[in-house]
């Protein structure tokens, strides 16, 4: 997968234009809020996912501007491809590919594929569960975009239930009908955890290697699903009557509790993963460096479990976070990658200089000029 060239047009601070990349590594310097971070931002946009900094759409519209647009040629393994996303005043958010209307922005996933780390995604380790179930929706996503359909309708049947559980609290009467959207939620429950454990098991044997890289053989990670509806050692690979069972039992059992809350207690809405360092959690013992190497760990085999499920090289973002690696750290993020096309940020040029074979560009208020390397 090869970014060719992202044409902006009204999109934060960047000015109008269009900009041509390398193939490899693409490093782009300067000052803080010139726009580095914007650039990143839009290119992830195509890979069918939400701004990875939480934006809506209407805060990536330039000041003053009623619209914008993104338009990203991109070549992967058969052909290169062309696509655009619109959105901003009265009409609904506009996206192509190849020139055919998409629904959504979220059915560009599985055309285009990419990797974003950023300072923010320490937040995977450091934080809540949240987090962790943010970060493998979005990857599981991009492999199989029916994924986040799924997802989308567990959501509308989750609020459903949420809403109801409310109303029975002051009116019992009403809790006879809630069996209706546990069926529901324990049959696309059940799915999603199908595909989260699944991924898990898969991201624990590509984090291993790559953290024994990172740490030079000083420590091991594992990293497991944690559900509240099944044990960590049930096998849940098929869908079939006894595991929807299992999930419909599970809420069931915790009704009387759900309704004092006023919202459901178990499910893949709850459930988490577990990232540990030689056997202890690493949000609740570790260090900021390790920390900061196990989120990097799960990005970097996130990149390759794309690439082996998909036979595509994503696109990586690395967003400010080189400077924050020491060099060690640095030299490995860039030999793992060295066959894929890497975006990364910085505000020092000495950084820059550093990596060889790769192209620089310069941000200042928002305008990119690409450098000559000395």
């Amino acid at each position: 997968m090869e970014v060719l060239s992202l044409a902006t047009e009204q999109f934060r601070n960047l000015s109008d234009a269009e900009i041509a990349f390398g193939p490899r590594i693409n490093v782009l310097f300067g000052d803080n809020a010139q726009g580095k971070t914007n650039l990143i931002e839009a290119i992830w946009l195509f890979s069918g996912a939400k701004s990875f900094r939480g934006s809506k759409d209407n805060e990536m519209i330039a000041f003053g501007a009623e619209t914008t647009s993104l338009t990203l040629r991109f070549r992967d393994n058969q052909r290169e491809q062309t696509a655009k996303i619109q959105f901003g005043g009265k009409d609904k958010k506009k996206v192509w590919l190849n020139k055919v209307p998409l629904e959504s922005q979220r059915k560009l996933a599985g055309s285009f594929y990419a990797v974003v780390f950023a300072p923010a995604h320490l937040s995977i380790i450091s934080e809540g569960p949240k987090n962790r179930r943010k970060f493998l929706d979005s990857a599981i996503s991009q492999i199989n975009p029916q994924y986040a359909d799924y997802l989308n309708r567990y959501e509308k049947v989750l609020l459903q239930r949420n809403c109801l559980l409310k109303d029975c609290y002051k009116n019992p009467s009403l809790r006879d009908t809630i069996e209706l959207w546990d069926s529901q939620l324990a049959k696309i429950g059940s799915i999603l955890t199908i595909y989260r454990k699944d991924y898990v098991s898969k991201l624990n044997d590509a984090a291993e290697k790559i953290y024994q890289g990172l740490s030079q053989n000083k420590e091991r990670i594992a990293v497991s699903y944690s559900s509240t509806v099944f044990g960590e050692e049930e096998k849940i690979n098929v869908y079939e009557d006894s595991v929807i069972e299992k999930y419909f039992q599970a809420l069931s059992e915790h009704l009387e509790e759900d309704i004092r809350a006023g919202m459901t207690s178990v499910g893949v809405q709850r459930d988490d993963i577990e990232v540990m360092i030689d056997g202890y959690s690493a949000k609740t013992y570790g260090s900021q460096g390790q920390k900061r190497s196990c989120a990097l760990t799960l990005k970097l085999a996130e990149a390759s479990l794309l690439h082996s499920i998909t036979g595509e090289n994503p696109v990586i973002l690395l967003d400010d976070v080189m400077s924050e690696l020491d060099a060690h750290r640095q030299d490995y993020i860039l030999n793992h990658v060295k066959n894929d096309q890497v975006f990364i940020t910085c505000c020092d040029i000495s950084n820059a200089l550093r990596l060889k074979q790769g192209q620089v560009f310069h941000l200042e208020n928002g305008t990119v000029s690409q450098q000559t390397q000395k």
